[in-house]
């Protein structure tokens, strides 16, 4: 298994992974979040930036997942401490490879690549019904500094 920068010849297998990512949220959170295609100008651009990269795992040259990570500084707020860190946008594994330690190589990964670019740490946002998810992340030293709320009206 080897995990590595994605080229713009991975974005196929990206955008089928986008698919089951989305197509999962939907039967999370139906009434806020829809299957749907990624577009892949914004797959590309995410390839081809040099804040940001999609981290792929590949075996036998097939991809089994990915992480979409995000170099971020706080806002710039007088209030705010300011940071430089990673903000782990999206994290993918197919169906069938899900429980065997990918998301936690991937995680690691995404902790290797933010100490590389002397980031202070990560941070992630997580659907609260995806119980295996949170797990993992609060297994891995994750911890919630921060709640969203919705009021339906």
């Amino acid at each position: 298994m080897n995990i590595e920068p994605a080229s713009i010849n991975d974005i196929n297998d990206i955008k089928k992974l986008y698919k089951i990512l989305y197509l999962d949220m939907s039967k999370l959170q139906p009434e806020y979040c829809r299957a749907a295609d990624e577009d892949e100008d914004f797959i590309k651009m995410i390839i081809e930036s040099d804040k940001d990269d999609i981290l792929i795992v590949k075996e036998n040259h097939q991809v089994l997942g990915f992480a979409l990570v995000q170099q971020q500084d706080t806002p710039p707020f007088n209030c705010i401490v300011p940071h430089k860190y990673a903000y782990l946008m999206d994290i993918v594994i197919t169906p069938e490879q899900r429980g065997k330690g990918i998301g936690r190589q991937l995680i690691n990964a995404v902790k290797s690549w933010a100490k590389s670019r002397k980031m202070e740490y990560i941070e992630l946002g997580v659907l609260t019904q995806n119980k295996n998810a949170v797990k993992l992340y609060e297994s891995m030293e994750f911890f919630e500094c921060r709640k969203t709320m919705r009021m339906k009206i």
